[in-house]
């Protein structure tokens, strides 16, 4: 009678650390079988010869631009600045003639 109580208890106690090996599933804020993305958008080298799309982060039309010490923009192009840079862009069909960064 011992030796059964002995292997009853040798198996419960096996078998209840079995159990809590198991690895600790978290599914986390979504179901399981979808994939969260997060878009993080990456800066954009601009050069001279791409062409200046208008994306859809921020960008200013510079009309000053004798204040940022820039060069008179030929006819058909303006200045624009996107983040830390500007850049003289065609008019027509958004060309980069000239990039240039900010100066503080």
């Amino acid at each position: 009678m011992k030796r059964l109580i002995t292997a009853v208890l040798a198996l419960t106690l096996l078998g209840g650390t079995a159990a809590s090996a198991a690895p600790f599933y978290n599914p986390g804020p979504f179901p399981p079988g979808r994939v969260h993305v997060h878009y993080v958008p990456r800066h954009t080298v601009w050069v001279r010869g791409d062409y200046f799309a208008m994306p859809y982060g921020r960008y200013m039309v510079v009309n000053n631009w004798h204040r940022h010490h820039l060069r008179r923009p030929p006819m058909g192009y303006r200045w624009v600045r996107y983040g830390d840079e500007f850049l003289l862009v065609s008019r027509h069909n958004g060309l980069i003639l000239d990039v240039r960064f900010v100066r503080f």
